[in-house]
């Protein structure tokens, strides 16, 4: 597997306005399959609805502002440093609960099709509103399950 290296600053990007700003940090093709690692930065009040990834591992690393994190039916409160892992097949959201932007990073592992499912999302965003139909039917294509609102 080749040694890779993302630059911030030039790393693809996609909008999803008001709610979400979603960055790729490595792709799997980056990292020969391993992982994934992408970085929101979450508007007040938002967050995924309740979901499942079936084969993979998810890990969230918590940078900057208040969040709340649910895994299989337990909530805790996150702020900067805080890790949450997340075992394939548990359900799971977060959703950020301060007044100001939030930063969280996570990795997937292994990859899969996280990167496809999200490039999905953003293209069928263009269009306007993504409604849930939409967004189910797109999970569903790459290995998620949305099984209940946001937190």
């Amino acid at each position: 597997m080749p040694i890779t290296h993302t630059d911030y600053k030039s790393s693809e990007t996609f909008d999803f306005l008001g709610a979400i700003t979603l960055r790729i940090l490595l792709t799997g093709e980056d990292t020969g399959g391993a992982q994934e690692v992408f970085e929101d930065i979450v508007q007040p009040g938002v967050g995924p609805g309740r979901h499942i990834h079936h084969d993979q591992d998810e890990t969230f690393f918590f940078l900057e502002g208040d969040f709340i994190v649910e895994i299989d039916g337990v909530v805790q409160e996150m702020s900067p440093g805080d890790v949450a892992f997340i075992p394939r097949g548990s359900v799971h959201a977060f959703k950020n609960v301060g007044t100001n932007e939030g930063r969280l990073r996570y990795i997937f592992s292994p990859a899969l099709q996280m990167e496809a499912m999200f490039r999905a999302f953003h293209k069928a965003a263009q269009g306007g509103e993504i409604t849930e139909i939409q967004m189910s039917e797109i999970a569903s294509a790459h290995g998620q399950t949305f099984v209940g609102p946001p937190l």
